[in-house]
């Protein structure tokens, strides 16, 4: 929780980097998708819209009042089981591709359980010390409450910042060349009156007319194990999706920051 008078920067900076997650995440729902992308997409917006809620203190006391803090951390315990299961899945079918995109969504959900977590056991302190701060203090310290989730968090900050970097590459990434391949193979020379039959087109692909048969434009597209459909590399829904990444993992990094602090200082600095 935060307050505008207290962190400005981080305040506002927090509500848009959310709000953009969340109508992202709904954006996504609407999308033609299976069942187990739509459990995934619905794990992804209701994260999103938590985070949101999270940021100031009177709508994160509403959600409480609704849902228990413990309940939000077992939601979000089962969200990181959720993907954990598809990437052990994907291993299993030797799906490099769709395990590390599983795996990258496993460590978010942790990261949140973590967040989650931290702010459960704060939460029950400070309600069962009033506003004595000595627990806060004394868990602050080495071996104490707050250092160890401190700790424990150290790489789960890590991937949430790599992840961020990487996301950041990808909205900038240039957008993928389209090749002409034609259905009769590399070097057709058929003309305006080929009569090849035409070649379905799979995934990622479009089709166009090419005399009498159909030629299909092959572009480099997106992962095809992933929790939405293929885009290419570099077209404007790639890039939408790719700044809702960055808002959702640098947004949940520096929402988290303050719970390093005991561990490492020099994070506070981020709170401003």
């Amino acid at each position: 929780m935060f307050a505008f008078d207290d962190v400005p920067v981080k305040f506002v900076g927090l509500l848009v980097l959310f709000a953009w997650c969340t109508l992202w995440c709904t954006y996504e729902l609407t999308r033609p998708q299976n069942g187990r992308q739509r459990v995934s997409n619905v794990l992804h917006l209701v994260m999103a819209v938590v985070m949101l809620l999270m940021v100031a203190r009177p709508t994160w006391m509403g959600l409480l009042s609704i849902v228990p803090i413990d309940v939000l951390t077992g939601v979000f315990a089962v969200g990181t089981l959720w993907f954990g299961w598809l990437a052990v899945g994907a291993s299993a079918r030797g799906d490099r591709g769709g395990r590390r995109h599983a795996a990258g969504h496993t460590l978010m959900f942790a990261a949140m359980t973590w967040h989650v977590a931290a702010m459960a056991v704060m939460r029950s302190h400070r309600t069962q010390a009033g506003m004595d701060m000595h627990w806060m203090m004394d868990a602050a310290r080495p071996g104490g409450t707050l250092w160890v989730f401190a700790l424990v968090g150290v790489p789960l900050m890590a991937y949430l910042l790599f992840t961020s970097v990487v996301g950041v590459r990808d909205l900038l990434r240039p957008a993928a060349a389209v090749t002409d391949a034609c259905t009769c193979g590399a070097g057709c020379a058929c003309g305006p009156d080929c009569s090849c039959p035409p070649a379905p087109a799979r995934d990622g692909e479009i089709e166009h007319e090419h005399g009498g048969a159909t030629a299909v434009l092959t572009a480099p597209t997106t992962l095809a194990w992933t929790c939405h459909e293929e885009r290419p590399v570099g077209s404007t829904r790639y890039r939408l999706a790719a700044a809702s990444d960055v808002a959702m993992n640098f947004g949940m990094f520096w929402m988290s920051t303050g719970l390093l602090v005991p561990l490492l200082p020099f994070f506070a600095l981020l709170a401003f």
